[in-house]
């Protein structure tokens, strides 16, 4: 369990660097080109993660076809939102906003799922909110894109965990994984038309960059899911708000102010107290009848 631990808190920090590398791009290229050239190579080596049985054509072999492809619509649509937050937000403001994907899936687990959520998570999803508003000060500061961008990112994120819950364990390991690169990509390549330019070679290597960054997170990710446990795993994806603050600060000069901090303290310990009751029920859940358990936690930056 402390091999997987580990894993998951490299992958997340891998994570946290590849978002590095596409605010180091900037606004030089369109979000959609970086999302397709970081996904693309990914896609290529996709068949790392095949499994004994698996073959190539499983990628288009859905036991729950309607659902799948929803759930990578969610995925192809987050991941150049999470492009466009980074390339115009802080780093760690961006973070605190993408951060509030747990509480928008307790919303929707209301709404879609029906599920039962008690007074506590009710209202840490409210505390979440407040922190998010803190974070952005409509009316005291000019709202970017990208504040739209990242809170969009956090829905489509959301809606992801969702479809999978949906799914349970009905897809293969590389089905998922694979299908979420084709389709990324896919939908990128499509968008980025209009607005393509030849990267100079300075954007290649940053562009490379997230790329491989892409693929060894997934990688680690998936070697994390394989030694622990999914609470194990998705709790580490919170370290990724003290490589936010490290990175901002060391590398483009971002201090966020008080009132910020207060935010995305808010946000980050809101999501933490979700996550942690979510466990809690899901635990005692497995005392009685199991019921099918649903796929490893989506990192919120929108990746797979």
């Amino acid at each position: 369990m402390l091999k997987g631990t580990l894993f998951a808190f490299l992958a997340f920090a891998v994570f946290a660097w590849g978002d590095a590398v596409v605010k180091a791009i900037g606004h030089g290229l369109d979000p959609f080109e970086v999302t397709f050239i970081g996904y693309l190579l990914p896609f290529l080596l996709s068949p790392v993660f095949m499994r004994k049985g698996d073959r190539l054509d499983h990628l288009f072999r859905w036991k729950r076809p309607w659902l799948m492809a929803l759930r990578l619509l969610f995925v192809a649509i987050s991941t150049p939102l999470s492009v466009m937050s980074f390339r115009s937000l802080p780093f760690a403001e961006a973070f605190a906003l993408l951060f509030l994907m747990p509480s928008l899936v307790t919303v929707m687990s209301i709404l879609v799922l029906k599920e039962p959520v008690r007074w506590r998570r009710r209202l840490a999803v409210c505390a979440a909110f407040v922190g998010v508003l803190i974070v952005a000060r409509p009316g005291f500061r000019e709202l970017l894109p990208g504040h739209f961008a990242a809170i969009g990112c956090a829905f489509a994120s959301a809606a992801t965990v969702i479809t999978g819950r949906m799914m349970g364990q009905t897809e293969r390991r590389f089905t998922l994984i694979g299908t979420v690169f084709l389709s990324t990509a896919l939908l990128s390549g499509v968008l980025m038309v209009p607005n393509f330019t030849w990267p100079t070679p300075t954007q290649w290597v940053l562009a490379l960059s997230f790329a491989v960054t892409t693929f060894a997170a997934q990688a680690l990710f998936t070697l994390a899911a394989t030694y622990a446990p999914a609470e194990r795993v998705g709790a580490a994806q919170y370290s990724q708000i003290l490589w936010a603050l490290a990175i901002g600060a060391a590398f483009f000069d971002e201090w966020p102010d008080v009132w910020s901090l207060v935010g995305i303290t808010i946000v980050v310990g809101s999501g933490l107290f979700i996550f942690a009751r979510e466990q809690a029920v899901h635990h005692t859940a497995e005392t009685n009848p199991a019921p099918e358990p649903g796929p490893v936690p989506v990192p919120v930056s929108g990746k797979p």
